[in-house]
């Protein structure tokens, strides 16, 4: 079911007081933030802050803990079926690479976004739509060369690639990125954005988790800053991605410097 856009509503997600453990342990303290239709959101933080985890609350993979004051509403509701969240949110988790069992062709893996598995036969049983759209996207990514091979053998840049189609089978208008540029070289981090900075002119909505300044997309227009699982400060880029504000959130002096749309950061006297 794809779910129809409210024009009277802002948001697309709402975390409410939302506390999250894992094995007894704290990972996200005391969320409070709405995700909005028309933003793109890139999460920065230290290695343990919560980052990812915060997006396995929006892909229901974690649940956070369930009191009387806490919600977390996706789409206006509490409770949402997991087809139709995928049908309206396009996931990418770099972890799911390490899923992907020796054999699985990249044909099968793009193709188990609608089967939900990554199985040759099933493949073969869609329907003739989701077969056309599966061409599309294989032309859209540069990967009919590849289509049939082994997803494991493929390189960083071109994994990535085929998990972002993937993530693009039921066309949706909001794409959720854990990390989507780690271990990319030059030239593959380069298409990445190159590629993302064009999903975002066809009005998709990222929120991405990075490491790397220089991955921060032109066009992203609000910044989540999470340290030792909270949430520390929301805001543009502009007033968020400054020296003094990224070297308290990381314990390093940094110096931060925008060059034509894209930031860098060099370590300060350290």
């Amino acid at each position: 079911m794809r779910i129809a856009y409210d024009g009277n509503i802002k948001n697309w997600a709402c975390f409410k007081n939302i506390d999250v453990f894992i094995d007894q342990k704290r990972i996200l303290s005391n969320i409070n933030i709405d995700l909005n239709y028309g933003e793109n959101t890139v999460i920065l933080g230290p290695n343990g802050s919560g980052k990812s985890t915060f997006l396995k609350v929006i892909n229901r993979s974690i649940y956070p803990l369930v009191s009387s004051d806490s919600s977390f509403t996706l789409f206006n509701k509490e409770t949402i079926n997991i087809w139709d969240l995928r049908r309206n949110v396009g996931f990418l988790f770099k972890e799911m690479e390490k899923r992907v069992n020796n054999g699985v062709t990249s044909y099968d893996l793009v193709a188990s976004g609608f089967t939900g598995t990554f199985n040759s036969r099933l493949s073969k049983l869609i329907s003739k739509n989701d077969r056309e759209k599966i061409d599309f996207l294989l032309n859209e990514w540069h990967l009919k060369n590849i289509i049939n091979k082994p997803f494991q053998a493929l390189s960083d840049g071109q994994k990535r690639r085929v998990l972002l189609a993937r993530a693009l089978v039921y066309e949706p208008k909001i794409l959720v990125l854990d990390e989507p540029f780690s271990n990319l070289d030059i030239k593959s981090n380069f298409i990445l954005c190159k590629n993302l900075n064009r999903l975002m002119d066809k009005s998709i909505n990222l929120i991405y988790v990075t490491h790397d300044l220089e991955s921060i997309l032109p066009k992203t227009n609000r910044v989540i800053l999470m340290k030792e699982g909270k949430i520390i400060n929301v805001g543009i880029p502009n007033k968020i991605i400054k020296s003094n504000i990224l070297s308290d959130l990381f314990q390093i002096p940094i110096k931060v410097i925008k060059q034509g749309d894209y930031w860098r950061g060099i370590p300060e006297n350290y």
